[in-house]
C-alpha cells in the first residue's frame, strides 16, 4: 500500500511538472495489472495525459504503461503490470461458479474481480473473434471457453468442431474434448473445406426445420492461415455461417494474429461482434481488431491480459487458462453427467 501511495504521489507530481495536472482519486489491483484512477484538472485535456505516457512509465518504474478512458465523462485509467501477476485458473474461478446460463462460456475475471462470462445465443455475441500476437494467450483463452462449455453441457446438448493445423494427433485439448467432437480434429485445409460444407449443410437444413438445437461450437485457431491455403470456398462458408449460423445454432470461436479485412475476408470479420483483444503490435493493430479506437490493446501486457469489445463497451480481463497439466489425466471440469453420447448422424448429408 506504501508503494501505491508513493506511485499516486509521483503520477501527480510528474503531471504537475509536465503542466498537465490531474489528481489520482482511486484504483484497483487485479491478478495482472495495477491501475490508477486519474480526474484532470480543469484545462487538462486528456490527449495531453496519453502524451505524457513515457514520464508517466518513468515515474511508477515500468515500461509497460497504459493510458485509456473509456466514455467522455469517466476518470482516466493508467495501468502498469503486476509484480506478482496471478493466473486465473479456469477451474478454481468454475467452483465459484454453482450455475450459470447454459451454453455460456467462461472468459476470465473482468477488472472489478467479477467473474466474465459469454453467452453464445445472445445477439451482441453469437460469434467471437480472439485477436493478438504470439504470447498474448488468445489459445487458452479459446481452450478455456471451450472447456467451460462442454463442462455444462452434455454431448447430446452441445457438440464441437475443431480445425487447427498445428494441434498434434495426442494434443491433450483434443483428448479432453473427445467426447463432444462431430468430427476429426481438422488439421489440413481441405479437411477443414470439408467440416465446413458439412456444417452449412446442417444450418441449411435447421433454417428449414427451426430447430437451434443442439448447439454446434466451430473452433479455430489461426483463422487468416486458414483463409489464405483453403481459399474462396472456406472463406465462402465461414461468411455464410457467420451471418446466419447464431439462429441455427451454429457459433465461431476464431483466433488470429492477422485481424484485417484482407486476411480474413470483410463480410466474415463484419459479422463476428465479440472481440477479445490482446496484445498487438501496434495502435492500428488494435483498432482493426477491436473495431473501435482507443482501446488501448497495443498496451497490454500479454499472457492473458485482454480487453472485450462488443459494440462501444469495452471491458479489461485476465484470461482464464486452462489447467493443461491437470487435462487428459483427470477432469476436474467435466459434469458427472456428461454420458450421454451425441448422435453420430448429425453432420451427415440427407
Amino acid at each position: 500500500m506504501m508503494r501505491l501511495n508513493s506511485e499516486s504521489d509521483q503520477i501527480e507530481a510528474v503531471l504537475r511538472d509536465r503542466k498537465a495536472p490531474a489528481s489520482v482519486v482511486g484504483g484497483k489491483v487485479t491478478p495482472g495489472f495495477v491501475e490508477f484512477l486519474l480526474r484532470p484538472y480543469p484545462g487538462t485535456k486528456v490527449n495531453q495525459l496519453k502524451a505524457l505516457r513515457a514520464d508517466i512509465a518513468l515515474a511508477v518504474g515500468s515500461d509497460e504503461v497504459r493510458i485509456a478512458q473509456q466514455g467522455p465523462h469517466l476518470a482516466v485509467q493508467v495501468s502498469r503490470p503486476s509484480e506478482s501477476r496471478r493466473s486465473v485458473r479456469l477451474s478454481a474461478l468454475m467452483e465459484k461458479l454453482p450455475s450459470y446460463a447454459e451454453h455460456t462460456a467462461v472468459l476470465g475475471l473482468s477488472e472489478d474481480g467479477a467473474p466474465l462470462m459469454a453467452r453464445l445465443s445472445a445477439p451482441e455475441v453469437g460469434h467471437v473473434l480472439i485477436a493478438g500476437t504470439t504470447g498474448s494467450g488468445k489459445t487458452l483463452l479459446a481452450q478455456s471457453m471451450v472447456l467451460s462449455l462442454i463442462a455444462r453441457n452434455r454431448p447430446r446438448q452441445l457438440g464441437l468442431i475443431v480445425i487447427d493445423p498445428k494441434l498434434r494427433a495426442d494434443n491433450a485439448f483434443s483428448r479432453h474434448v473427445e467426447e463432444h467432437l462431430l468430427l476429426p480434429v481438422a488439421q489440413t485445409a481441405q479437411a477443414a473445406a470439408d467440416a465446413l460444407t458439412r456444417a452449412c449443410e446442417v444450418m441449411d437444413r435447421r433454417v428449414i426445420d427451426a430447430a437451434p438445437t443442439p448447439r454446434i461450437i466451430i473452433f479455430i485457431d489461426e483463422l487468416a492461415d486458414l483463409c489464405m491455403t483453403g481459399g474462396a470456398g472456406v472463406i465462402d462458408a465461414l461468411t455464410r455461417i457467420a451471418q446466419r449460423g447464431r439462429e441455427s445454432g451454429l457459433h465461431l470461436i476464431v483466433c488470429t494474429q492477422k485481424p484485417s479485412s484482407k486476411a480474413i475476408g470483410p463480410l466474415l470479420k463484419a459479422n463476428l461482434p465479440l472481440r477479445l483483444v490482446g496484445k498487438v503490435s501496434s495502435l492500428e493493430d488494435a483498432r482493426t481488431a477491436a473495431g473501435l479506437p482507443a482501446t488501448g490493446a497495443e498496451r497490454l501486457n500479454g499472457r492473458g491480459d485482454f480487453v472485450a469489445v462488443t459494440g462501444t463497451r469495452v471491458i479489461r480481463f485476465q484470461a482464464a487458462e486452462p489447467d493443461v497439466l491437470e487435462i487428459g489425466r483427470r477432469r476436474p471440469i467435466m459434469a458427472a453427467a456428461n454420458t450421454f453420447p451425441y448422435q453420430p448422424g448429425l453432420l451427415a448429408s440427407r
